[in-house]
């Protein structure tokens, strides 16, 4: 199955499902949250998702000019199983249960993924099996996720609740937050809310609030021209010694280093 998403903003999602799901970003900027994985995403960015590998990408309200778009393709790893021809391949994809990220995609990958949406539905395997090959071969990878195992959502409420909370925090990054306002929010004693939190994301809710306030930093420094000082009480810090000291922490850089060495590899 492939299908394209148009969209004015990613709304936080928090899902998983069995079919392994290869995303390319054909426009916009944001967050990918792909198990316990937290970065910045920009236009061209291309993830294969494992099965039942939690996942979402969230971004903010674009105007019409700056939608969020998408090319998602999903199929099942049952197709790889029966084939010795297809071993190869079988191995490649069974590596995507981490998440893989391809950093350096070539334009030729991504029309073969734009193309897939407009051949006839049968000839759609065949020109996916010699894009995966593609991928295999001949672009280099990284995994995302360091953990494996994740609690799997067993409800529809279970699921909303989890994306609300996240969403509340997407939205008030640039407030003070805090494990009681979070439990308050969720109608949770402080304790309980901590191990709910880190039940469903893997993440301590300070580690997850910090890495997501990071790389919701690095969007700004990517995008606009804010000073460090401003960019960092629009992601929440109340003070940039604070904020210098996190942002090194989590990318090994400082802001104005971070900003230097994106804009030397892209030629800016």
């Amino acid at each position: 199955m492939a299908f394209a998403i148009e969209e004015r903003a990613f709304a936080p999602y928090w899902h998983y499902h069995p079919e392994i799901e290869l995303t390319l970003i054909t426009q916009g900027s944001g967050i990918r949250f792909v198990g316990d994985s937290i970065e910045s995403y920009q236009s061209g960015d291309l993830v294969l998702v494992g099965e039942r590998l939690p996942h979402h990408w969230v971004s903010h309200d674009g105007s019409n000019d700056n939608l969020q778009k998408a090319l998602v393709v999903q199929f099942q790893w049952q197709w790889f199983q029966h084939l010795a021809e297809l071993k190869p391949l079988a191995e490649f994809v069974k590596s995507a249960k981490v998440g893989l990220h391809f950093p350096d995609v070539k334009a030729e990958i991504q029309t073969k993924i734009r193309a897939l949406l407009a051949v006839p539905s049968p000839l759609r395997v065949s020109r996916l099996l010699e894009l995966l090959f593609d991928l295999s071969q001949g672009t280099s990878s990284r995994t995302l996720s360091q953990n494996t195992q994740f609690h799997l959502l067993n409800s529809a409420g279970e699921q909303q609740r989890i994306n609300q909370v996240i969403a509340y925090i997407m939205d008030n990054l640039d407030q003070k937050l805090s494990v009681g306002d979070l439990a308050d929010y969720c109608f949770m004693v402080p304790q309980a809310f901590c191990r709910w939190f880190r039940k469903h994301t893997s993440f301590s809710f300070i580690t997850f609030l910090n890495k997501t306030r990071i790389e919701a930093a690095c969007q700004y420094l990517l995008t606009s021209e804010l000073a460090v000082k401003q960019i960092a009480y629009q992601v929440g810090f109340e003070n940039v010694s604070h904020f210098n000291r996190t942002f090194k922490k989590y990318t090994g850089l400082s802001p104005l280093g971070f900003k230097r060495q994106y804009l030397r590899q892209t030629g800016l």
